[in-house]
């Protein structure tokens, strides 16, 4: 689906709209949460878990699918681009809260998803019950139970994280604070060493970094992010390939086609017409 604007971008208060404004989080079941009307794909500006106990479909996050099933738990963050369609009947929980919240909580787990077992089911069920309970008590302590209850959470997910063999090598705090300013900066002509800069580090020691993490340059890093950031484009509006390379901060068209070609085998015409 193509749309001839820039993807939407969703607050907690445009996808949860009974949810009074001034909330900065909201939890409930899957199936009892309203159905929002929303341009797909967007964006949400808030991070959010859906746990699916019961469905069956394919969501994309960040222009990756990725299989919806039973008992699959779901992360995503701000500015990721979301779409997903999703079987009638499907049930499961919902948590999302405000950007500003990770700052009182544990980091976030740096996982597209979950798939939980048996025994991780029943202990997380009682954890998003409970929290279902708090926020429809909607008390004085609410709030704060609420936000140390998400806190927890995290962190128990956390634990599955580095208990999963897929996921015993974390990445450190630094190469994901860079890897967020590219992101937040994909539009501009940010040097390597300007970006060094913003870490308080030298360029040779990000480089280090970057290659120690990634196997790749910082450099590279970038490049590869604009190339993600013009699928998107691509793929999700009707902009030009020369609107999308001006966007993206190429001076020359042509050099982003080349470059685009040379990463994914086809030129940006001929992806935006896959």
């Amino acid at each position: 689906m193509k749309t001839n604007v820039l993807l939407k971008e969703y607050s907690i208060s445009d996808i949860i709209i009974s949810n009074p404004k001034e909330k900065f989080f909201y939890v409930g079941t899957f199936e009892g949460t309203e159905d929002p009307n929303v341009q797909w794909p967007h964006r949400h500006d808030f991070y959010s878990l859906v746990w699916f106990t019961k469905s069956s479909g394919i969501n994309v996050i960040d222009f990756e699918e990725y299989e919806i099933k039973h008992n699959r738990l779901f992360l995503m963050r701000p500015k990721q681009v979301h779409n997903w369609s999703y079987s009638k009947n499907s049930n499961g929980y919902i948590i999302i809260f405000d950007k500003h919240l990770l700052k009182e909580t544990t980091d976030f787990v740096n996982k597209a998803f979950f798939d939980l077992s048996d025994r991780n089911t029943k202990f997380l069920k009682s954890l998003f019950e409970n929290l279902i309970e708090e926020f429809n008590k909607n008390d004085k302590l609410s709030e704060k139970t609420i936000v140390q209850g998400i806190s927890y959470l995290l962190l128990q997910l956390k634990r599955l994280s580095n208990e999963n063999p897929q996921n015993k090598e974390i990445k450190p705090k630094t190469i994901l604070e860079f890897s967020k300013l590219v992101s937040d900066n994909i539009c501009e002509n940010v040097s390597v060493n300007e970006y060094a800069s913003k870490l308080n580090l030298t360029v040779d020691k990000l480089n280090e970094i970057c290659k120690d993490n990634y196997g790749q340059s910082p450099k590279t890093i970038i490049l590869e992010k604009k190339i993600t950031e013009a699928k998107r484009l691509l793929y999700f509006t009707d902009l030009s390939v020369k609107e999308i390379a001006f966007r993206l901060g190429f001076e020359d068209s042509s050099y982003f086609s080349r470059i685009f070609k040379q990463k994914t085998n086809l030129s940006p015409t001929e992806f935006k017409s896959a």
